[in-house]
């Protein structure tokens, strides 16, 4: 017999969010990873001693960290999850009924607060240190670079060279278009011609965001278009980052340098030193593997047939052994980790502007990728019977 909808409606309803997250929900097995009290701790020396009370800062991390983990693009959007989303709402810590607070409370604490204190370093540091005590951490690293775009367009690049208010170029542009017979195409988009025109980072800068450059694969056949490089350190075993950072500009040479500055970074700060690294071809200069051996890391780079230095042959003498092999077939787990990152959790297209911004999500999105893995491997879900 075909049935008919329930028309009672339930004027009252007593129940905490928990109920509704299923038990294989991938937020309920992260969220025992983070210390919310431990992030209260990191922000109280932020706040002032007097006034209103704000909104705790752990809930704004946490709200922050399920966005990215659920994919979604804007602070508005992330209010609207938080009103509809149960799962999101327990991992919050918000009650059923508890109001939400405005799409401008996130952009207000991460510019007067949060960017510049180091909070998000440290704590991707702690999940890192997390790894490591459970002996998930492997002394074999690899290491990658990707390009990510800037939250910027092809519309936003003018000269270098342009000594004029933004707002007075704007004038001269807009009455351009009304000089044009056939008037703009869009008068709230400005219509731009870009052909015959060379643009170059050496003679063009994005008005939108000036710290993005123009970055190509090159035989990727997509065009340059504004953007960072993305650089990443992995170990082989679980895959875990053990740093992620964003460079201004692209190239062997910005990859290379990233590199070495996220192994001192672990050194210094994770106490951790790997006995070899693997990488792509990209990576085999004189300067990068000698900075390698000096550091005693083990240089298991892809060679090429360029260079004859000592540091070429030395890199080409291990190709021989069974570790160099490993190594080579573990780094592509790193690429792996870029394509799960942009498909998933933002790192396709930045929507901050500014190194210092850019950096913050590229923290957000690594720390986001080691939860999944410790969820994994700590908090494995159980077996059915």
């Amino acid at each position: 017999m075909v049935g008919d909808k329930d028309i009672q409606v339930d004027f009252m309803f007593n129940s905490a969010p928990d109920p509704f997250v299923p038990a294989d929900h991938p937020l309920r097995r992260i969220r025992p990873l983070i210390d919310a009290e431990a992030i209260h701790r990191e922000c109280a020396p932020l706040y002032s001693k007097v006034g209103r009370p704000s909104v705790p800062p752990e809930q704004l991390f946490l709200a922050l960290l399920g966005g990215y983990i659920l994919g979604v693009r804007s602070d508005r959007r992330l209010v609207m999850e938080l009103q509809c989303n149960m799962a999101l709402k327990w991992f919050v810590g918000l009650q059923m009924t508890q109001k939400v607070w405005d799409a401008s409370t996130f952009s207000q604490n991460r510019r007067r607060r949060f960017d510049q204190s180091g909070i998000l370093e440290r704590l991707f540091d702690q999940t890192v240190r997390k790894a490591i005590d459970a002996g998930l951490v492997s002394r074999h690293v690899s290491a990658d670079g990707t390009l990510v775009r800037a939250n910027a367009s092809f519309k936003s690049l003018e000269p270098i060279e342009l000594n004029m208010d933004p707002e007075e170029y704007k004038k001269g542009m807009r009455a351009e278009d009304k000089d044009d017979a056939d008037g703009p195409d869009d008068p709230g988009n400005r219509a731009v011609n870009f052909r015959g025109e060379k643009r170059s980072n050496a003679t063009h800068r994005s008005t939108t965001d000036p710290d993005s450059r123009l970055v190509s694969k090159g035989t990727s056949g997509t065009g340059a278009y504004p953007g960072y490089t993305v650089n990443a350190v992995m170990e082989n075993r679980n895959r875990i980052l053990l740093g992620v950072g964003t460079a201004i500009g692209h190239g062997s040479t910005v990859e290379e340098e990233g590199c070495l500055t996220l192994l001192d970074r672990a050194k210094r700060h994770l106490r951790f030193k790997p006995g070899s690294m693997g990488t792509d071809k990209g990576y085999f200069h004189a300067r990068f593997i000698a900075g390698l051996l000096r550091r005693r890391v083990e240089p298991h780079i892809a060679p090429t047939k360029v260079g004859r230095r000592r540091w070429h042959t030395r890199v080409r003498m291990r190709t021989r052994g069974e570790p160099y092999r490993l190594s080579q077939r573990c780094r592509k787990k790193i690429e792996e980790l870029f394509g799960e990152g942009k498909d998933w959790h933002g790192l396709r297209r930045f929507r901050r502007r500014g190194l210092l911004k850019v950096h913050q999500e590229t923290l957000f999105i690594g720390w986001v990728l080691n939860l999944k893995r410790l969820a994994k491997l700590l908090n494995p879900l159980p077996q059915a019977t």
